[in-house]
């Protein structure tokens, strides 16, 4: 199957960097113990059950300081109609927007009081993308506004899409009942990226006649590995070649999740983790683009509206401005690009914790940390309460804030049946529910576990630890 994308493969990896996942950390999920996939948050983390055997399960999050329905639609009599104004209105500095999808394939874990090792493999899409603070200071006066009349605005926005597979193993070892250290080492392998770093797309005001802009196309270097795979040799974009798409080769990188614990007293633990250090080297199946016209890289404009174009009614008159404008971005191969490499760095997260048991396996805890990325620091705060009733039913509440100034409320539901666990989970739930034309995130992770023995040494079931006897000799 082929479809004819010659001229959109920049817009495609623009709107999959702004629209497949926004990656904000899980937080719903980092206390709930038996759930495999904490491990994920925190390697030092001590599964409830012997053995668990994670099957295909899907976790997908998409988030935007700027973007929600009411931020870009307006409606009214005549029905609903992109409202740029709006949407350039609510432009912040430094809109970064990092996105994550992950889909775990396969995945195992083997606990003991002392001991415990997993096995994992893991499709993920990684992406961020940065707007820069010129667009929305530009289009929210707009063009004509004595502030923006005679200068130049760079409004190129970067961006990085990754999409790589991880093969993971896992170990953690408990230190005297009280310190347990685990660390998670994955080797990637990169199937495609695409990337536009340091780009240069300007619009240049002028205080005269019909307020003219002139849109100019710089230097506008666009770095892909395995994204050719997906091509045919005119350039569109086929599924004949996706068994070789998916088996990787395009990268290879390695990456690291390292965790602490602290068995403080018999029922508050305390947590350090640095999750995802890592990078992955792109240099096979290379093709490098730019953008522009084939004969020009300069387009004037006078007398448009960029609101006029997207709530026009029919696109199929003659307007030569924008289609001169839409071959601007137009791409080209450039020559001399497959044997080249380059790196590209994963999001960071780092937090510190602290849980309480309450008794009847009800826990409370609270994490503080943040995530890295391309010079973007989010510091972010969270607090969390699951309550497992026995283990035919586990219930979650989640709180969160960032940075960005989106707070959100989740929650969790896990039902189990005899060797089986099948669950829900969002950071975002109740907004979504109530006015999700305002929201502007969501978050949510689904699937089975097949779950098998309990530890019985471990602190989340057993009355008493080691490590309270220890604290009644130290008395």
């Amino acid at each position: 199957m082929t479809y004819n994308c010659k001229k959109y493969i920049f817009l495609i990896g623009l709107l999959l960097s702004t629209l497949v996942c926004f990656g904000q950390q899980e937080t719903m999920l980092y206390f709930m113990k038996d759930m495999p996939q904490s491990l994920q948050l925190n390697p030092a983390h001590k599964s409830v059950y012997k053995t668990s055997i994670i099957l295909p399960s899907v976790y997908m999050n998409a988030e935007s300081t700027t973007f929600s329905y009411n931020n870009i639609f307006t409606e009214d009599l005549d029905g609903t109609n992109v409202d740029l104004e709006k949407l350039f209105e609510k432009l912040q500095d430094q809109n970064i927007m990092e996105s994550t999808a992950v889909v775990d394939l396969v995945g195992l874990t083997i606990t003991s009081d002392k001991i415990s090792f997993s096995l994992f493999v893991r499709e993920r899409i990684s992406s961020v993308m940065q707007i820069k603070e010129d667009v929305g200071e530009l289009f929210a006066k707009g063009t004509a506004h004595p502030d923006n009349l005679n200068k130049e605005f760079n409004v190129a926005p970067s961006f990085n899409l990754s999409h790589y597979r991880e093969y993971g193993f896992g170990f953690n070892y408990n230190i005297k009942d009280r310190w347990t250290f685990g660390v998670n080492a994955k080797y990637l392998s990169g199937l495609m990226n695409i990337s536009m770093q340091d780009a240069k797309i300007t619009l240049q005001t002028e205080d005269a006649a019909n307020y003219p802009i002139t849109v100019s196309m710089g230097d506008t270097p666009i770095r892909t590995a395995g994204f050719n795979k997906l091509l045919t040799s005119d350039k569109n974009i086929s599924t004949a070649e996706l068994g070789s798409y998916l088996a990787g080769g395009a990268g290879n990188g390695f990456a690291f999740d390292f965790g602490l614990t602290y068995q403080l007293t018999d029922r508050v633990l305390l947590e350090l983790t640095a999750t995802n250090i890592g990078q992955i080297i792109w240099s096979n199946s290379r093709q490098d683009y730019k953008l522009g016209a084939e004969n020009y890289n300069t387009v004037v404009l006078t007398g448009s509206n960029p609101q006029d174009v997207f709530n026009s009614e029919n696109f199929d008159e003659p307007n030569p401005q924008y289609d001169s404008l839409v071959k601007l971005f137009d791409f080209h191969e450039l020559e001399n690009s497959e044997g080249g490499t380059y790196t590209t760095t994963l999001p960071m997260y780092t937090n510190v914790a602290a849980s309480i048991d309450l008794g009847h396996k009800f826990i409370v805890g609270c994490t503080a940390g943040f995530s890295y990325i391309e010079n973007y620091f989010n510091p972010r705060v969270s607090f969390s309460m699951n309550k497992r009733f026995a283990d035919f039913l586990g219930l979650g509440l989640n709180y969160t804030a960032d940075k960005s100034g989106i707070s959100r409320i989740g929650g969790a539901i896990s039902i189990g049946f005899p060797g089986i666990k099948v669950y829900a989970i969002s950071d975002d739930l109740v907004k979504n529910i109530t006015n999700w034309k305002d929201s502007q995130s969501l978050g949510i992770r689904f699937g089975v576990n097949l779950n098998f023995g309990y530890v019985k040494q471990n602190y989340l079931n057993k009355r008493q630890t080691r490590a309270s006897q220890i604290m009644e000799w130290e008395r």
